[in-house]
């Protein structure tokens, strides 16, 4: 199987993990680290909407770059939304602080969409992309990301009675919207596309195999070795059909997966183990006390049986989250596990 993502390395560890690639150092990044738990995107929030961070390139590149320099992780991501293929529909989005549709999904969206559009319509994410490259450090990764067609469908139909009927239509438009907002995201010089999926967690194993994951296996199919899926909560029968899609480059696993044992008896790179409630102790000897606990067991196993590793969260960084504790995480990780 071919395993070169870039023409181009850019953060060592991040590639090396997602290579498979046995290293002492994991790399680190996690979900939202742009976000509400941080003082600099605090202060641009007080003068900017949050759609207008999303869609100003400008400032959407400096909100995903502050949580590099402010705790040096190995890899940025997008700071952007999901649902901006719904808005596109003609859903108008607009967020107070969550997200809120002025029109409710209908049948006649998605039957007169022009996909053609999409392209003009989400330049500011395609721009935001290109600055993000140009200024982030070219020691570190780059991950752009969507969301899972079936999550998208669930925030549509959030008080809207008449679209519980629009399933067997809506989501085959959805697929066809994010193939696009892939097609384009790959544009730049991504090092990795993340399809963010939370609320496959709430299928059955059978409708996630009928629903989601053809899906997941044609992106990773057009795109080997640069995809990688995020759902909360993942069941093992969930994660078992994720390991058959060969071209699919990592997961993510919650606290209830054993991430070290899983590595060896799979080709993903695996992302997570470190849960997101611990990283928000307020008390920083009961921190650091969870903290050495995490470390010991991740030092229960050799460098070897680590490889593929990313260090992360279960799940996003939460609001509530003391930024002492990112930066202590970041400094246990790095310092203590050899």
């Amino acid at each position: 199987m071919e395993l070169e993502i870039l023409s181009n390395i850019y953060n060592e560890r991040f590639h090396n993990a997602l290579q498979k690639k046995e290293q002492i150092t994991p790399p680190i990044w996690m979900m939202r680290q742009a976000g509400r738990y941080h003082k600099h995107y605090q202060n641009l929030k007080k003068k900017y909407t949050f759609e207008q961070l999303c869609r100003n390139p400008e400032l959407a590149c400096e909100v995903t770059l502050g949580p590099i320099k402010d705790f040096d992780f190995d890899a940025a991501i997008l700071f952007s939304d999901i649902l901006f293929p719904l808005d596109f529909l003609g859903m108008k989005l607009s967020f107070s602080p969550g997200p809120i549709f002025e029109n409710n999904l209908s049948q006649q969206m998605l039957s007169e969409y022009n996909i053609e559009e999409f392209q003009n319509y989400i330049q500011f994410q395609n721009k935001s992309l290109q600055l993000i490259r140009e200024n982030l450090a070219k020691d570190k990764s780059l991950i752009g990301f969507v969301g899972g067609p079936i999550t998208l469908y669930h925030f549509a139909i959030r008080d809207n009675p008449i679209a519980d009927n629009l399933f067997s239509s809506a989501i085959p438009v959805l697929e066809e919207i994010l193939y696009k907002n892939i097609e384009i995201q790959f544009q730049s010089e991504i090092d990795l596309l993340m399809i963010f999926d939370t609320e496959a967690n709430n299928l059955s194993d059978e409708d996630f195999i009928q629903f989601s994951l053809p899906f997941i296996e044609q992106v990773a199919n057009k795109y080997p070795n640069q995809i990688g899926y995020f759902t909360k909560n993942i069941s093992p029968k969930k994660f078992q059909e994720l390991k058959k899609i060969s071209p699919l480059k990592l997961t993510v696993l919650g606290t209830q997966h054993h991430l070290f044992q899983e590595l060896s008896q799979t080709h993903l790179s695996l992302q997570g183990n470190f849960s997101n409630d611990l990283l928000t102790i307020s008390d920083q000897d009961d921190f650091k006390s969870a903290l050495n606990e995490y470390v010991s067991h991740c030092q229960n196993f050799d460098s070897k049986e680590r490889t593929g590793w990313i260090a992360s969260l279960d799940h996003g960084v939460n609001k509530m989250t003391p930024e002492t504790n990112v930066h202590l995480f970041i400094e246990y990780i790095r310092t203590k596990i050899t």
